[in-house]
């Protein structure tokens, strides 16, 4: 799939250029993963010395206030997903790139003795430990995500995420923004290796700063390493959920929750143009709240639930 943000040709040089500068410098740190090794395409490692950036992470006031945290699922952050259910907190997990969705694990329902397995992607889908759940069922449930967590390849001390990685955080957050689960205002914090928070003056490469051109992206309110705290006044968050005209068809076709908030999207333009759902302003226009134009049996299905939703006012 494309990025959520394609970004323009300058700017991605540059970030490639940061990128394999970081890349020799994280190979001395950076613990490999059993099935990929040193392929951190496909996954964010986790690094020596973690557990002290994690040490810094649970002495913020938001996360020993936090409830409900959204953690993505990287090996870095393996060990604060288990310590946050020690600490009684609700976990949010997304699965490997999304492709089962989210996990929900509750401290409350996992025994204590499975915590660490719990917090492990293997781990989290076994039965009696996470309980898969879909966006409908977080909206249904009233679920509020208080803070989260990504990994990432390369941040710089501003909070802007150079190098993402596999985990699709923008992804993910403008999913749970669309559907009033996650609010802008909560803080985001990135947890990372010190090599992988770049000053590009000493690189001799451009300032990446959060640009408007590209649509969905995240500045951190934190940056964490082992050996400092990097605190961002002002970190800017997007203001609109998912714009499907940014991500082509194969992407949303390999993730299941982005398929599954088309089709909330095309339900609530249906609700709103017959009437079930009223008080709200008018957003949406023929093709869809900001979903694109919908595809022939895309169209066929809205037709049918139309039909169906006259005959139950009838």
């Amino acid at each position: 799939m494309t990025a959520p943000h394609p970004p323009g040709a300058d700017d991605d040089a540059n970030r490639k250029l940061i990128w394999a500068s970081v890349y020799r410098t994280l190979l001395q740190h950076a613990h490999p993963d059993a099935r990929f090794n040193h392929d951190y395409m496909s996954f964010t490692p986790d690094f020596r010395g973690s557990s002290s950036a994690i040490d810094r992470l649970v002495s913020l006031p938001c996360y020993k206030s936090a409830a409900v945290i959204l953690i993505t699922p990287d090996n870095s952050l393996e060990h604060l997903r288990c310590r946050a259910l020690k600490d009684g907190k609700k976990v949010l997990v997304a699965t490997y790139r999304l492709r089962r969705g989210f996990v929900l694990l509750h401290p409350g329902r996992i025994a204590e003795t499975k915590y660490e397995i719990a917090a492990c992607l293997d781990g989290m889908e076994k039965p009696g430990i996470g309980r898969s759940v879909s966006l409908a069922q977080m909206r249904d449930e009233g679920l509020k995500v208080d803070m989260c967590v990504t990994g990432a390849l390369v941040f710089n001390a501003q909070g802007v995420t150079i190098w993402e990685g596999h985990n699709l955080f923008e992804i993910q957050y403008a999913m749970l923004s669309d559907l009033g689960v996650l609010r802008a205002e909560r803080p985001v914090v990135a947890v990372a290796h010190d090599c992988q928070v770049v000053d590009e003056a000493a690189l001799g490469v451009e300032k990446v700063t959060v640009s408007p051109t590209r649509k969905g992206e995240v500045q951190c309110d934190f940056v964490v390493t082992p050996d400092a705290l990097h605190e961002i006044e002002g970190a800017v968050k997007p203001t609109q959920g998912v714009d499907f005209d940014a991500i082509d068809p194969e992407g949303v076709e390999n993730i299941p929750p982005l398929q599954e908030l088309r089709g909330i999207r095309m339900m609530e333009m249906i609700m709103r143009k017959e009437g079930f759902v009223s008080g709200k302003e008018e957003k949406a226009d023929e093709e869809g709240e900001g979903g694109g134009k919908m595809s022939e049996e895309e169209q066929m299905g809205v037709s049918i639930v139309e039909k169906l939703m006259q005959s139950y006012r009838a």
